[in-house]
């Protein structure tokens, strides 16, 4: 794990059991919240700077879920931000407290562009495998955000993207994308720059944020703008890739 570390990939904490800690008292949700740090920080060398769990009760497909005080939590635990967000297709904030203005970053995530909700068997036949449909997902919801210069996400795991002709798949897909003029792929220190509003480029402007106007920091995606004709044939796209 420290090797990935160490060739630029970011290892995030994915939750304690994958459990629903909607039920579970503060404490003993916070002393879960640092087991996980801790082991983290001990095997990779550093401290994780994202939390994935999704906000689905009773899903046991959600990574566990989060709780009343979860955002409040990892905020004291010092995380950077949530990484499975369903309340918009942008990087958005969750609020603990709206009097303080307390809130976490938090990055969008569905379920059409998860591997596994496609990929569960290794053939057709079960009504379960669709990598045709999933190719289609990625490709169509990438092309459509990259021309909005806004966020692009895709969730792997490989137990289902393993299998060689599915690895063959996604090496097309990724290929593809190399083609794109200036994608950006956040890390560790690209989720920083979201939550202090800085992903610089030349002629920037900035995408729809209305939505998060009454937060004291806002995530500023910046795009590319072309000065001379005012139009937005190239725009980059904040992407990122999870791979669980």
């Amino acid at each position: 794990m420290r090797s990935l570390t160490a060739e630029g990939h970011e290892l995030a904490a994915h939750g304690f059991r994958h459990e629903d800690v909607s039920g579970l008292e503060r404490d003993e949700e916070r002393r879960r919240i640092a087991r996980t740090t801790e082991i983290l920080a001990d095997v990779v060398g550093r401290k994780p700077a994202g939390w994935f769990s999704l906000p689905r009760q009773g899903d046991r497909y959600a990574v566990g879920a989060v709780s009343p005080n979860t955002i409040d939590l990892l905020l004291e635990a010092g995380y950077v931000y949530l990484g499975n967000g369903l309340a918009d297709d942008i990087p958005h904030y969750s609020v603990s407290d709206f009097a303080s203005r307390r809130a976490l970053l938090t990055l969008p995530y569905y379920y059409h562009f998860d591997d596994q909700f496609f990929l569960m068997f290794p053939r057709k036949g079960t009504g379960l495998e669709h990598p045709d449909a999933l190719l289609r997902n990625w490709r169509g919801e990438f092309a459509a955000q990259y021309k909005r210069g806004r966020y692009f996400h895709m969730t792997l795991h490989p137990q289902h993207i393993g299998w060689s002709n599915r690895l063959l798949m996604l090496d097309e897909f990724l290929a593809e994308l190399r083609e794109y003029p200036s994608p950006v792929e956040p890390d560790r220190g690209g989720m920083r720059a979201l939550l202090a509003g800085n992903l610089p480029r030349r002629h920037e402007f900035t995408p729809r944020t209305e939505h998060l106007a009454g937060l004291s920091r806002q995530p500023q995606l910046r795009v590319p703008r072309n000065a001379a004709a005012g139009l937005l044939p190239r725009p980059s796209i904040a992407a990122r890739y999870v791979i669980g």
